[in-house]
C-alpha cells in the first residue's frame, strides 16, 4: 500500500467500527529506540571516537565500499522513523488509537526470517515475506511478552 492508501483504509475501517461500537487499535513498532549507524563497524580510539572520521566520512578501519554499505542502512532506517512519526501523527489526528510496540525479541523474532518457523506458531500456510511475517507478528504478539 501506498502511504495515502494506508491511511485511507485504517481511517475507512475505523468508520465502519465506529458503526458497531468495536475500537480499534493500531500497532506500530517503535523504531526511534533502534540506532541509525553501526557504530561497532567504526575504529574507535582509546579515548573514542577516532578524530579522522570527522575529515574523512569514515574510519581509516572501515573500507570504502563498507562505509556505503553502513551509510546506506543508516538512510534507509531514517526513513523508516520519518515514515512511522508520520503514520502516528496522521492517525492521531484522526481519533485513532496507535500504540508503539517494541521491536521483536525473543523466540518469537526468529519467525520472521524463518517462514517454516512462523507458520508452526501461527497456522499460517500462505506465502509471506520477512517484512509481512514481521507486520503479522507484531499484531499477533506487540503488547505481549514474547516481543520484549
Amino acid at each position: 500500500m501506498t502511504f495515502s492508501e494506508l491511511i485511507n483504509y485504517v481511517v475507512l475501517t475505523k468508520m465502519a467500527n465506529d458503526l458497531t461500537g468495536t475500537r480499534i487499535e493500531v500497532l506500530l513498532e517503535d523504531v526511534d529506540n533502534k540506532k541509525p549507524v553501526f557504530a561497532s563497524k567504526l575504529k574507535r580510539t582509546a579515548k573514542g571516537q577516532n578524530p579522522l572520521l570527522a575529515y574523512v566520512g569514515h574510519a581509516p578501519s572501515q573500507g570504502g565500499s563498507e562505509f556505503k554499505i553502513n551509510m546506506s542502512k543508516a538512510e534507509d532506517l531514517g526513513k523508516v522513523k520519518a515514515t512511522a512519526r508520520l503514520i502516528k501523527e496522521v492517525l492521531e489526528d484522526k481519533g485513532i488509537t496507535v500504540t508503539l510496540v517494541k521491536p521483536l525479541r525473543g523466540p518469537v523474532k526468529k519467525a520472521k526470517d524463518s517462514s517454516v518457523y512462523f507458520n508452526k506458531i501461527t497456522g499460517w500456510t500462505g506465502r509471506s515475506n520477512a517484512d509481512t511475517r514481521d507486520a503479522a507478528l507484531i499484531a499477533l504478539f506487540g503488547k505481549g511478552d514474547l516481543c520484549r
